[in-house]
């Protein structure tokens, strides 16, 4: 058995160990839905990006690059991590400030209706199935090239590692595994990429290299490999930037996101970790994005999903080589079990409407069966995963264009908006979900739709018209604006958390010195 297989398999069992452990603190819905509402800035942040993060940065995103378009998914990168800041300020500080379980709840206290909250809860599992699908595929990848088992044995463990301690702990135990793998994969990138660049001859030898590509021309240029996405600059370019403004409104809206917010120990929590968030996520996959173009340069025959893993087994050192492995699968497990436990969440609070508020045990009857929900949801996904190819980079992106269609215009106008309605919210909900969905499955059919016809601004459009349509048909009555009053009613001194805002601004300074001076002006040597 090698140090690879060992290192995988003692990982696999930490989690579920300290996972099982924190689901003895579980006593009550509030423990097992929200943690109590009072984990820290470490916690919070380690959850937001551990979530976010999954197998679709390490093996998806890194995956796309190595074909040839590293310049458009770094924009995509940027784009996205600024939906952490705009999303705290304009939602979750407000989504916190509701007492509610879950978002879903949210939109059903704010629009005082039970069929908001159900239809929320329903885009919530609908997403989260389809984006746990791609954790486990991720993992499963991985699981096969290290190990040499197969695929299908490799998806079981890994759902057997994740479900595992999720059923049990719910909330607790997600957030403490999520912030310990976000630190592994963390150490990973720090103590794994120094090797790639070696490998590749030294940054700038690197980076030259890539500039005058044969194999891949174009890889690091503006536009990316123009025989791979699109056959314009204008039309890659177009494609990151759209792609972008999707994951923002993902990172700002979507339950794997937000919900954390719910469980964090006051707003300037949610403040403070926002700002961390968003630098955490732009550095590691900026890192991530550098490392894959550069195995391009080195091995340019890999198949573009596994190059990361490539990598670790072929140009580090067996110990750093492990301790990245684990961190790619790490991400993959966190994500997964932030999934599955949305799931379960929705399920029984949104969908089934399960209330076990008020005595002990009537709590405890509730979790229990939202126990058995997530378990049952889980088979489906694993179900599904054993007899599916992976599509990880694509099941991923279909999941988070769902929820950015179905859940924006409502988000922001429960918020800011005191014309909107609960027929307006039920309306926006449901042609943002049918319309992204249905215009996802003609693209299948047609393939390559051009950007502009984007699943997600499709979504976004039918969304606004009914969300038009619906509060001119029925205006919003005197308990729907007196819960929005609620919401910007006493909202708590954020101030201390005001001096974020200004190391964000000398994080952007340094990031965009880092890519004129290590990126940019070394391109333009060497293309002359």
């Amino acid at each position: 058995m090698s140090i690879y297989v060992i290192g995988i398999l003692v990982s696999m069992a930490i989690y579920v160990a300290v996972g099982v452990v924190a689901g003895r603190a579980v006593k009550n819905t509030d423990d097992y839905y929200v943690a109590g509402r009072r984990a820290p800035v470490i916690l919070i942040v380690g959850s937001l990006v551990a979530s976010f993060l999954s197998t679709g940065a390490f093996m998806g995103d890194t995956g796309e690059v190595y074909s040839g378009i590293f310049m458009p998914i770094l924009i995509v990168g940027v784009l996205q991590s600024t939906g952490y800041l705009f999303g705290a300020a304009l939602f979750g500080r407000y989504v916190r400030r509701s007492g509610t379980l879950t978002i879903s709840e949210y939109f059903g206290k704010r629009f005082g209706s039970t069929r908001v909250q159900r239809l929320a809860g329903i885009t919530t599992v609908v997403a989260c199935i389809s984006y746990m699908l791609s954790a486990i595929q991720g993992v499963g990848v991985l699981m096969n090239s290290v190990t040499g088992l197969s695929y299908k044995l490799c998806v079981i463990l890994s759902w057997l590692t994740f479900a595992a301690f999720t059923v049990w702990s719910g909330s607790s135990g997600v957030l403490i595994t999520d912030t310990i793998m976000f630190l592994v994969f963390l150490a990973a990138a720090l103590l794994g990429i120094p090797f790639i660049i070696n490998g590749a001859g030294g940054w700038d030898s690197a980076i030259a290299s890539l500039a005058l590509s044969k194999t891949c021309p174009g890889i690091i240029s503006v536009g990316g490999n123009l025989d791979y996405l699109y056959s314009t600059p204008f039309g890659n370019l177009l494609w990151a930037f759209v792609y972008g403004i999707v994951w923002a409104f993902v990172i700002m809206f979507s339950p794997w996101q937000t919900s954390r917010y719910l469980m964090a120990r006051n707003e300037k929590t949610v403040m403070k970790s926002a700002v961390l968030s968003s630098i955490a996520v732009i550095s590691i996959t900026t890192i991530l994005y550098f490392a894959a173009a550069f195995v391009q340069s080195i091995n340019p025959d890999i198949v573009p999903s596994e190059c990361i893993i490539w990598a670790a087994m072929n140009l580090m050192p067996r110990v750093i080589g492990v301790v990245l492995l684990t961190g790619i699968l790490a991400a993959g497990i966190s994500s997964a079990s932030t999934f599955m436990s949305l799931i379960g969440f929705s399920l029984t609070n949104d969908i089934l409407k399960l209330k076990g508020r008020g005595s002990l045990d009537s709590e405890r009857r509730q979790v229990n069966v939202n126990r058995l929900g997530m378990l049952v949801c889980s088979v489906i996904v694993l179900i599904l995963a054993y007899f599916n190819p992976p599509q990880i980079f694509w099941i991923m992106y279909f999941g988070g264009t769902v929820i950015a269609s179905a859940w924006a215009v409502t988000a922001i106008a429960s918020v800011w908006s005191r014309r909107i309605s609960e027929l307006g919210a039920f309306l926006s909900m449901l042609l943002g979900l049918t319309a992204c969905a249905a215009v996802k499955v003609l693209g299948m059919v047609l393939d390559n739709l051009p950007a502009w016809l984007d699943p997600f601004f499709i979504g976004i459009l039918c969304s606004l018209i009914g969300a038009a349509a619906g509060s001119c048909l029925k205006k919003p009555n005197e308990r729907e604006r007196a819960e929005l009053s609620v919401l910007h009613k006493f909202p708590e001194d954020v101030g201390e958390a005001r001096k974020y805002g200004f190391i964000y601004i000398g994080f952007a300074c340094l990031f965009t010195l880092f890519l004129v001076f290590k990126y940019a002006l070394i391109y333009k040597r060497a293309v002359g």
